[in-house]
């Protein structure tokens, strides 16, 4: 399986030392390999939205540090990953 063709991926492209390197950043896991690699991931393309899970929550934001997690001001200093348990804010998506 390939990332860039994961659901969860967002694609960039750069240059780096006059070479052009094709990256994907998995929005799940924040993670950034070579879009062309292939890797075996858990849980790609995989349908997330029947979880209560932070990710179905309107206040997650992605990242995993203070401020980047969570947009509800009493989670400002959480840090977390997608794939937590709902704390008491939490809202699914619609």
């Amino acid at each position: 399986m390939k990332c860039e063709t994961c659901q969860y991926c967002q694609q960039s492209s750069y240059e780096i030392k006059g070479k052009q390197v094709n990256t994907a950043c998995c929005t799940l896991s924040n993670y950034v390999v070579k879009a062309d690699k292939e890797h075996n991931c858990t849980l790609y393309n995989k349908d997330l939205s029947g979880y209560d899970i932070c990710y179905n929550c309107k206040y997650y934001l992605g990242g995993g540090d203070w401020g980047l997690f969570c947009s509800h001001k009493d989670m400002y200093y959480h840090l977390g990953k997608f794939s937590d348990d709902p704390c008491d804010y939490y809202k699914k998506k619609e």
